[in-house]
């Protein structure tokens, strides 16, 4: 048990030191607002899309056909409340009314803006890759839980366990540097290229938009882009 415990605190030390330097070189201030809502008008076409063509170094959480004729990429925090309203409200309908179908694939990117957000970002890709998806699906459906929980930490282990995550397993995911670093690369990729700067921000084959948008809004932008035929 004592070695147990060692190794915990160990990895929330090799964590900690890794977040600080994560938001001192990168500028970032963990406690700054990041639920802005997007202002009003036209999504922008973003021309540079190399960071969204670029696939997720540490494997993509997808759903969908992958040769779907459009492709939602969302970047998100696990702490942020309207990336969780998303998630639990707006997700679910366009899900069966374009994923499901075949028209739409959905891709997560992690844009963590806190320890927290971090950690979670970094479990999402240790679990088994069929597991990502339903794992990030429990994490927004109980943010507000493990939001106001002591230890969020906590929370997110039992809920890891649920995905097959054992202990061990659990306490060497939050040291990996290789993890860490990719989900900050991603990070400072979509910042600088795509001026990602507040979750969540969805590109829809590259037209982006900022902020929770009803499902009225995506609609909008999708259907331009499918075939005529499409919904018959």
């Amino acid at each position: 048990m004592l070695q147990q415990n060692k190794l915990v605190i160990g990895a929330a030390v090799a964590l900690a030191v890794l977040v600080l330097a994560y938001f001192v070189v990168g500028g970032q201030d963990p406690s700054a607002p990041v639920d802005a809502a997007s202002e009003d008008g036209q999504p922008a076409l973003v021309t540079d899309k190399g960071a969204l063509e670029n696939d997720n170094p540490l494997g993509e959480i997808v759903l969908g056909n992958p040769n779907a004729p459009v492709t939602i990429v969302e970047y998100a925090s696990l702490t942020c409340g309207h990336c969780g309203n998303f998630h639990r409200t707006t997700l679910p309908v366009l899900k069966e009314k374009y994923v499901d179908t075949g028209l739409v694939q959905f891709k997560f990117r992690p844009f963590p803006f806190d320890e927290v957000a971090m950690i979670g970002a970094m479990l999402a890709q240790c679990v088994a890759p069929k597991q990502r998806v339903a794992f990030l699906d429990i994490l927004f459906a109980r943010q507000n839980q493990w939001l106001s929980s002591p230890n969020p930490i906590d929370e997110f282990q039992g809920i890891a366990q649920q995905a097959g995550l054992s202990e061990a397993d659990f306490v060497v995911c939050r040291k990996d540097e290789k993890i860490f670093n990719g989900i900050r690369n991603m990070q400072k990729q979509a910042n600088e290229e795509l001026g990602v700067s507040s979750t969540p921000t969805f590109f829809v084959n590259g037209q982006k938009l900022e902020g929770h948008h009803p499902v009225e809004s995506f609609d909008e932008v999708i259907l331009p882009l499918l075939p005529e035929d499409a919904l018959n």
